[in-house]
């Protein structure tokens, strides 16, 4: 389904984010547009080869325009770890009203990440590929001496 043969839709923005504010006027505020995190590990003598399990969370923001999409739709967001291994998806069904309305979507990104890497976060439209959204994790090493300071 080609934004040129069907007229839309068309995806107006997706990311992930720390924060998205709601205001009165269903205006939306994004707060720390992020794909890149840093997981630092610190301990006394030698902190661990391997980044020890983290929690992310973050706020998914994707946002369709209707063109001349009418009906409805179901977006999916497909996670796939730095191994490529797929893990819980989440759909939720859409309904688009044509011309310039749209669809503003928040999804709440909970992720136990085990993997250092690069995360991809496929967003599919009735179960096409429409586009990814990047998230880097980089695990950081901090030896640190007996007073606690960090070993150079």
């Amino acid at each position: 389904m080609s934004n040129e043969e069907t007229g839309g839709p068309y995806l107006g923005i997706a990311v992930l984010c720390e924060k998205v504010l709601h205001d009165k006027d269903g205006v939306l505020s994004l707060i720390r547009v992020v794909d890149r995190l840093t997981v630092t590990a610190s301990e006394i003598g030698k902190p661990p080869e391997q980044m020890p399990p983290v929690t992310v969370n973050l706020e998914a923001v994707i946002m369709f325009k209707s063109g001349t999409a009418k009906g409805n739709y179901t977006v999916t967001l497909r996670p796939v770890l730095p191994s490529g291994r797929l893990i819980q998806e989440i759909s939720l069904p859409i309904l688009l009203e044509g011309e310039d309305r749209g669809v503003n979507l928040v999804i709440n990104v909970g992720l136990q990440a085990q993997e250092e890497g690069l995360y991809w976060f496929d967003v599919l439209l009735n179960g096409e590929l429409i586009t990814r959204m990047p998230l880097r994790l980089q695990y950081q090493r901090i030896a640190l001496g007996s007073a606690g300071t960090p070993i150079h």
